[in-house]
């Protein structure tokens, strides 16, 4: 791996100072700490008030042509403006204007701390500005490259399989702080190394779509080079492996969650195969469990789904001990366990998606081992609204797919069995409509296109078909009950 530091910037007003060919003489060292200021360009001006085209950290020089004055109120104001910049430092040079150093100037720098350095007549300001700009090539040069060299490195870890983890690790250690991507509602997504107590932020746009936006995120950063020209490059390496990570075809879930997963949602592994799977997961098999199923009605772009889908588990992750997730075509699902703290799973979860009302999400709590294939399917059949909704806990399709008899399946084919006397299925059809609307006529009659007569006749048939009376309340109940069993048996 290569070797690469972050060096801050060398051109200090001290430097001016101690350079022998500038014959720069300091007159006021200013405040403390101030010589070790940055010096970012050379601001040559004989304006009386030039903050409107100076930038912090400019280092001004002026021959004082316009101050030629002996009001020290004057000079007091002229250097109280520098200082709201605030300016590095002021090069006075002397000459036609001033032999020495005005005596007010000097007064006004030593009370508000400003670094003032005098020039001799012989030495042109147009030397100063030159040496200067010289050195902040060179830094720039030096950022630059340092820049791409990250990029290099970050490109071939990359390349040989590193995760992204790895590169944010390696970009991390580069500047010395803590490097983070975030979506574009400001949630950390995944993040490496130390802010080190600093509070200073800095924010980069990483290169991505429309559908989803990120940015990198740099805390506690202590040195004064510009950011944006070193971790530019090393940006676009990180664009790309969001990229991939997120447009990827391939799954991203383990090949242990995967298996467990599709165990529930098959519904016939026995409860011994179950508890060894979820325990080759990492979970607590007699722990409690909660689910978060993410999906749509609609074909939202992948990235996008996989962005939110990743922001839900990582915010997930900081509550939950155990965190797991399997991805379907249009569908995650996601399981956690060993809650840490108070706020139930529900409300965590609703703040993940505010900016993606499209979404379906369908959030199940405190399930044991044995409810689990039971909830991850009812929620699964309730995923296509929009919004967050609170699964429910039972529904009739889901008491019969837990009712495991193959003396009943047997039991309700034959009771409907009659029905199919004629070779034809328009009878259950009618049988199954008229439950499913509580014998409206008219609902019955438009879903199945037929006349009020054709249904009063078909009705009559069913009875006398089956030795039913469907006025009775608990006969409906048995049929609909008969009528789900062959169904979710078929």
């Amino acid at each position: 791996m290569i070797r690469l530091q972050l060096t801050e910037a060398q051109m200090r007003v001290s430097d001016l100072v101690d350079d022998p060919d500038l014959k720069i003489a300091l007159r006021v060292p200013g405040n403390p700490g101030r010589l070790a200021r940055p010096i970012v360009w050379c601001a040559p001006t004989e304006h009386m008030d030039p903050t409107p085209f100076l930038s912090v950290n400019a280092l001004v020089l002026t021959n004082g042509m316009g101050l030629n004055v002996k009001d020290y109120r004057i000079w007091d104001a002229y250097v109280e403006r520098l200082m709201a910049v605030p300016v590095s430092g002021l090069v006075f040079g002397l000459g036609a204007a001033h032999s020495e150093l005005p005596a007010g100037l000097v007064e006004a720098c030593e009370v508000h701390g400003l670094p003032l350095l005098e020039l001799p007549p012989e030495v042109p300001f147009v030397l100063v500005m030159r040496h200067v700009e010289h050195v902040i090539a060179t830094e720039r040069y030096e950022e630059l490259r340092s820049g791409w060299e990250l990029a290099d490195e970050c490109t071939r870890l990359a390349a040989e399989g590193r995760s992204l983890a790895t590169v944010l690790e390696r970009v991390a250690a580069f500047v010395h702080a803590r490097v983070t991507v975030v979506d574009d509602v400001g949630f950390e997504l995944i993040g490496a190394g130390d802010a080190a107590g600093g509070t200073a932020r800095t924010t980069l746009r990483i290169p991505s779509g429309e559908s989803q936006r990120f940015r990198l995120m740099i805390e506690g950063i202590k040195s004064t080079v510009v950011l944006q020209p070193i971790l530019g490059p090393v940006a676009a390496v990180i664009a790309m492996q969001l990229s991939y990570t997120l447009g990827s075809r391939s799954p991203l879930h383990s090949r242990e969650a995967a298996r467990f997963m599709e165990a529930l949602y098959d519904g016939g592994v026995r409860p011994g195969q179950l508890k060894k799977l979820a325990t080759e997961t990492g979970f607590d098999p007699d722990d409690s469990w909660g689910s978060v199923l993410i999906g749509s009605s609609k074909d939202i772009p992948r990235l996008k789904l996989r962005a939110i889908a990743w922001r839900a588990r990582v915010g997930l992750e900081s509550n939950f001990g155990i965190v797991r997730f399997m991805e379907e075509k249009g569908l995650t699902t996601l399981l956690v366990q060993q809650k840490r703290a108070t706020p139930p799973l529900f409300d965590m979860v609703k703040d993940f998606f505010k900016d993606a009302p499209e979404l379906s999400v369908l959030v199940t709590e405190n399930s044991t081992l044995n409810e689990l294939p039971l909830a991850l399917s009812l929620a699964r059949r309730h995923v296509g609204r929009p919004g967050v909704r609170t699964a429910p806990l039972a529904d009739l399709a889901g008491i019969v797919q837990g009712l495991p008899s193959a003396g009943l399946v047997s039991m309700s084919e034959r009771l409907l069995a009659p029905l199919a006397a004629d070779g034809g299925s328009a009878l259950r059809e009618t049988l199954a409509c008229y439950l499913r609307h509580s014998g409206s006529s008219r609902e019955i009659c438009e879903e199945l296109f037929i006349h009020r007569n054709t249904l009063s006749y078909r009705l009559r048939k069913i009875e006398d078909l089956l030795g039913l009376d469907l006025s009775d309340g608990e006969v409906r109940a048995t049929c609909l009950l008969a009528l789900s069993i062959v169904a979710a048996n078929a």
